[in-house]
């Protein structure tokens, strides 16, 4: 059973207002379109006061997000959106346009979220993209909890949710965000912002490959949240600087009840600076996690003590965890039960009483592997689709052959002299050439490739332009689903990064944009693709050279 805190707190503040909302989580609905949305639309229309609307657990495409925002638009009362676990199954390039849609129904609304959950949704830094508005906007102005938990953000996810989250101040009390590789750069951009918001009570960031110096950098930023009880930082390389620095911002957090730091390498002198850092500042723990830290039976003994000084402890105290830990013999888990009382979770055969005790432990592996953007979680899926001449079979007949060989040779160097020798019906032969791949989305990429190579040339020869605006009609026709298209056109047209190492453009972007233009709103187009290039194309405006710029700016139906 789950419970909407949010509703409740409504309900006792209002105790005449009856908390009310759509709840459709759990249903495994796939709703692709408007037809599939209607029954959650005729939900939300019929519902006087939409406290919150729960879609947890079904996939969302995005016309189907469409429908259900322009339903929200008549909704300002809304106060709890829980979206999480809602594109299973969706291409990440469909998901900031669906997110994007809802938040414009809820901007248009002019509704005040309270509580926002988007958790175990893997969009990945795209996502983050399609939900800058809605964060920036005033409809998170009020917002209080913001869960963010397992999306794939990666460090450039975590830099572009600090950067939309400080656009305007925000008194978030509630962030929550593990399980998303944000790692060092992403921890230290995120504490710039909790630095200024002063008002967090509950901070949970387990598993996201952070080391000391982000962690550092988020204990400066809890010197400003006064007011924090909750701090989850399990699985994270904090390790004995790490809790060194945390242990330096007990001072201020006199309010901490619970600490997470299980799994994070503390070793004896991170275990030893946290248990002097409560200790020395009478910070009142109700729940201490130090499990599987390779902590000594001494270090570990201190914590006990520093945990049980004050005379209440025994009555505090609800659970302290010192399991996977070397704790010693029997007569030292004894005593350790005797003082910590039922909170004490040791677990027994930990190791021998000689465990974690010698050694270099205060010698901190300095092993840190370096941040880069290349291990930001950008897309699962990897396209390595050979053009080579040798990878795809045909029929050996000196014909094909020639053809082969002139495609072949066009699709590695896409001059205008090459596009020549395929002769006045190149899109043609191309198609021919490509239809040879048997896999339905390396047939895209491929097909997508061979476009953007022939509409790099349009800006060269009306010949190329016209085979251009022929492959693309073959392209969208060729094209079984839609979202692997927009996926490699996104890709091949640089508006989100490839995650293969070795994708390499070697066509005029430009070019490729006049051509889009010019075919964008033909009545062949899909409408579900149109939207995503443009957001796309909208949102990343102000990143394009200088070239590209220009031909977009002279072509507003690219972008609006």
């Amino acid at each position: 059973m789950s419970f909407d805190l949010n509703a409740i707190c409504t309900a006792l503040n209002e105790p005449n207002r009856t908390v009310s909302g759509v709840d459709f989580s759990g249903r495994s609905l796939k709703l692709d379109n408007e037809n599939d949305a209607q029954p959650i639309v005729n939900a939300i229309n019929a519902c006087p006061d939409l406290q919150y609307l729960t879609l947890t657990g079904n996939t969302l495409g995005v016309e189907a997000a469409q429908a259900i925002a322009k339903a929200l638009a008549q909704h300002p009362e809304l106060k709890t959106a829980r979206f999480s676990d809602m594109f299973t199954g969706r291409m990440k390039t469909e998901i900031p346009p669906a997110l994007s849609a809802l938040g414009d129904g809820m901007i248009e609304a002019g509704a005040r979220l309270s509580i926002l959950d988007l958790s175990d949704n893997a969009f990945g830094p795209i996502g983050v993209e399609g939900l800058a508005k809605l964060l920036q906007s005033d409809v998170c102005s009020q917002l209080q909890e913001l869960r963010l938990n397992n999306n794939g953000l990666g460090i450039t996810g975590g830099r572009l949710l600090a950067k939309a989250l400080s656009a305007n101040p925000r008194s978030l009390r509630v962030f929550i965000a593990g399980r998303n590789r944000l790692e060092n750069e992403g921890a230290k951009a995120l504490a710039g912002v909790f630095r200024s918001m002063g008002t967090l009570e509950e901070i949970a960031m387990p598993q996201n490959g952070i080391y000391h110096v982000g962690i550092a950098a988020l204990s400066e930023a809890l010197k400003h949240n006064p007011r924090l009880a909750r701090l989850n930082l399990n699985d994270n390389t904090v390790g004995p600087r790490g809790a060194a620095a945390l242990a330096a911002a007990l001072p201020r957090l006199k309010n901490l009840k619970s600490i997470n730091f299980g799994d994070c390498l503390l070793k004896n002198s991170g275990a030893r600076a946290l248990a002097q850092g409560l200790k020395e500042n009478s910070v009142l723990l109700e729940s201490l996690d130090l499990s599987h830290n390779e902590i000594g039976r001494e270090a570990c003994m201190e914590v006990v003590d520093a945990l049980t000084a004050p005379p209440d402890s025994a009555d505090r105290l609800t659970r302290v965890v010192l399991a996977g830990n070397s704790l010693g013999g029997a007569a030292n888990k004894k005593t350790m039960k005797s003082k910590l009382g039922p909170s004490a979770e040791l677990s027994d055969g930990e190791g021998s009483e000689d465990e974690y005790v010698s050694g270099s432990d205060d010698d901190e592996e300095e092993s840190e592997q370096e941040n880069s953007e290349d291990s930001a979680t950008e897309d699962a899926q990897h396209f390595e689709t050979s053009l080579d001449a040798g990878n795809i079979t045909l029929e050996q007949t000196d014909i094909v052959k020639e053809v082969e060989t002139d495609v072949g040779k066009f699709l590695h160097e896409p001059t205008l002299d090459n596009l020549t020798k395929l002769g006045s019906n190149a899109a043609d032969v191309i198609d021919v050439h490509l239809q040879t791949i048997h896999d339905p989305e390396s047939l895209i990429h491929a097909y997508v490739e061979a476009l953007c190579c022939v509409s790099g040339l349009s800006a060269e020869s009306a010949s190329a332009a016209e085979s251009a605006s022929r492959l693309f009609h073959t392209v969208v026709a060729r094209a079984k689903q839609q979202w692997p298209l927009a996926n490699a056109l996104l890709r091949a047209l640089q508006l989100i990064k490839s995650e293969n190492k070795d994708y390499k453009v070697r066509w005029r972007i430009s070019s490729c944009y006049l051509v889009l233009a010019k075919q964008i709103d033909e009545p062949y187009f899909p409408n579900a693709l149109r939207d995503t290039l443009k957001f796309f194309i909208s949102s990343k405006m102000a990143t394009f050279p200088g070239e590209v710029k220009d031909i977009v700016e002279k072509h507003p139906n690219l972008y609006t």
